[in-house]
């Protein structure tokens, strides 16, 4: 039962933040607390909502590894490979993106690959694909 209902919690998730991806974190968090930092600048705003998303599309990721898998190992690599998201590759995206397009929503062929891998949890559900198939070698070896 427990196993059910993380995976409602984790699939769930995913798909509100999808549902709800221009949603306007920058702003909310401007509503509730603006006098101790206020975000208004176009690149700022950009940068704290895909952030925002990024971090929750991820942990909602790493819940679904945890309820399909019940292993601490799957998780402690999707946990790295959040990391490397997080502070490699996000900061390639924005520099890259900000540089060449600005903020806007609308991006470039090669530009729009790479939103969709940081963005989206594109690398999380490649690596469940992963994960099952390594846990069905597994099994078949043994």
């Amino acid at each position: 039962m427990k196993k059910i209902v993380l995976l409602t919690i984790a699939v769930s998730g995913l798909l509100i933040i999808f549902v709800f991806q221009k949603f306007n974190y920058a702003a909310w968090w401007n509503g509730i607390v603006p006098q101790v930092v206020s975000i208004e600048s176009a690149n700022t705003v950009f940068v704290v909502n895909k952030t925002v998303r990024l971090i929750l599309n991820d942990a909602f990721c790493m819940l679904l590894i945890w309820s399909l898998f019940e292993n601490r190992n799957y998780v402690r690599v999707a946990f790295f490979l959040f990391l490397i998201e997080l502070f490699i590759v996000l900061p390639l995206y924005f520099f890259f993106k900000l540089w060449l397009e600005g903020p806007t929503e609308i991006s470039s062929p090669l530009l729009s690959q790479i939103h969709r891998m940081v963005v989206n949890p594109l690398l999380m559900v490649l690596l469940i694909a992963g994960l099952i198939y390594q846990r069905s070698i597994n099994r078949f070896n043994s």
